[in-house]
């Protein structure tokens, strides 16, 4: 069994991670937004962002694999075309709920929108603010290309880092939204710049062209690329406010491996982050179609009666090699193999895909691979109902030494349950999952091994699906 899992990190633990990361690179960052943002974002129980400016490329000491690894953080959002603003927005799971951490890397951009290259952001190493033009662009432009005005004490500081800019970084700026955004939108960004009031239909002027900037040839195949992060989320928005979609997490194994645990544990810990879950059995003993039970005792296909325990082995002796046994009623399980294949289309109509079309997430005890071995091992109908039945966005794997778990569940033969936990091991090497595969240690030697997990499925509900491997 898990042992209890340490405490979430507080913010400040989070965002002192985030300054060594930031610092560890060598190179120019800034905190983004007006002044005493950072403090703002440590005093937050919501998940508002804290935004980051860095300008090195990617690297092996990246500040995002950085904090990634250390905090088992959920890459929710994730952008690193050239051709538009490139980020990593990271969820992680704090004391004070879930937290974002979004980094943005070299140029300063809106979308398609250049505002300023990374090499002519100019900081301040005392504060890590952004200073002169860049301050400007990512103060008033930002705000204003994203659909709103920004507030009196935000557009003071854009107003004063005008006034501070070389003439040289103004005219630059000038320059790229006259170029970009048109003669009348960029001339009035400048005039609220140099302290003229904002006209009410500015943000939306502006709006329009962004649009048109996005939709030009250049632009159009990189904003299609991320249409699920340019369309508005609307009432698809989840509790980080980002789109988000149904996920399906599988969990596989033999009995006594740890499913219920993991199942019980992930639910818990997916409420917590404000993620809605529903639960759905997709083994044989239960759950079947009416009548098959009956069947099954009537014409003594398998047994419904657990089988007896098996003897001890001796204390540090090796797993014997299972020995498979007799298959009865050979052509009725043929045909049963075809019926469970049915029926667990049946199934995922039903109960699975009307809870992933809520946005809900379903964490499912076992999925069709089951069919692989009962009630006729190596039927066609396991490949028809894999084909069929959509694969899930997360298969999961709770595993723990072959002994363990036959202490759990000592009502199968211990060379059966280690033989069948290894097929299942075998299954996750083939990569069947949509987003990912994980192996969960329920032998209670990790401090939280449900971490992993977590934000595997809160990454896998904010990214777009892809296909199997």
């Amino acid at each position: 069994m898990p042992r209890r899992a340490p405490a979430a990190p507080a913010r400040a633990e989070l965002l002192a991670a985030v300054v060594a990361a930031l610092d560890a690179t060598g190179e120019r960052w800034a905190w983004q937004g007006e002044a005493g943002a950072p403090e703002r974002w440590l005093a937050a129980t919501g998940p508002k962002d804290l935004d980051v400016w860095y300008a090195a490329p990617p690297s092996p000491g990246d500040p995002v694999g950085v904090l990634a690894r250390a905090y088992a953080a959920a890459r929710v959002a994730e952008a690193h075309d050239p051709r538009r603003l490139r980020h990593v927005s990271l969820a992680v799971e704090t004391a004070t709920g879930p937290a974002v951490v979004d980094v943005t890397r070299g140029d300063l951009c809106v979308g398609p929108v250049l505002l300023v290259p990374a090499g002519r952001a100019t900081t301040d190493p005392l504060t890590h603010r952004l200073t002169g033009a860049a301050a400007v662009a990512d103060l008033l432009v930002r705000p204003v290309l994203r659909g709103r005005l920004p507030g009196p004490d935000r557009l003071a500081e854009a107003r004063a880092a005008w006034a501070a800019a070389e003439p040289g970084h103004r005219q630059d700026l000038a320059r790229r939204l006259t170029a970009q955004l048109g003669a009348g939108v960029a001339a009035d960004l400048i005039a609220v710049a140099g302290g003229a009031a904002p006209g009410a239909r500015l943000p939306l002027r502006a709006r329009v062209r962004l649009a048109a900037r996005s939709l030009t040839p250049a632009a159009l195949p990189a904003t299609w690329a991320q249409r699920r992060a340019v369309l508005p989320a609307g009432r698809s928005a989840g509790p980080l406010g980002l789109r988000v979609r149904g996920v399906v997490v599988a969990l596989v194994g033999t009995d006594g491996s740890g499913k219920s645990t993991v199942a019980g544990g992930l639910h818990d810990r997916l409420h917590r982050y404000g993620l809605p879950t529903s639960s759905a059995y997709f083994g044989m003993a239960r759950g079947n179609l009416p009548g098959v039970a009956l069947a099954r005792r009537l014409l003594g296909v398998g047994s419904t009666e657990p089988a007896r325990p098996a003897l001890p082995a001796p204390p540090g002796s090796p797993v014997p090699a299972a020995t498979p046994a007799p298959l009865d009623h050979a052509p009725l399980r043929r045909v049963a193999a075809w019926f469970y294949a049915g029926e667990y289309v049946w199934r995922y109509l039903r109960v699975v895909a009307p809870a992933v079309a809520r946005r809900r997430v379903v964490i499912a005890d076992r999925w069709v691979y089951d069919l692989r071995e009962s009630p006729w091992p190596g039927s066609r109908a396991a490949r028809v109902a894999e084909l069929l039945v959509p694969a899930p966005d997360v298969l999961v794997l709770p595993d723990a030494p072959a002994e363990l778990i036959h202490d759990r569940k000592p009502e199968r033969g211990l060379a059966e349950q280690a033989a069948q936990q290894q097929r299942f091991r075998e299954l996750l090497a083939e990569h069947p999952a949509r987003h990912a595969e994980l192996v969960v240690d329920t032998s209670g030697a990790t401090a939280d091994p449900l971490a992993p997990l977590v934000a595997a499925v809160v990454q896998a509900a904010h990214r777009p699906r892809r296909r199997p491997r």
